[in-house]
């Protein structure tokens, strides 16, 4: 079964396998995947620490 993925793999990749057709005919995705990702909350700010780090 790996040998048969990776062959496919290999042949939509090399372009010897044509999907358009049936990707043309895939329904819509759901219209959440279509929203705008929410924005990432900041980012917490680290404190450096007080203990200095010794040079080997």
């Amino acid at each position: 079964m790996q040998e048969y993925r990776t062959r496919l793999t290999a042949d939509l990749v090399t372009g010897k396998l044509d999907v358009r057709e049936a990707a043309a005919q895939l329904p819509a995705p759901p219209a959440a995947a279509l929203a705008e990702p929410a924005p990432d909350e900041p980012l917490e700010e680290i404190e450096p620490e007080d203990d200095p780090i010794e040079e080997v």
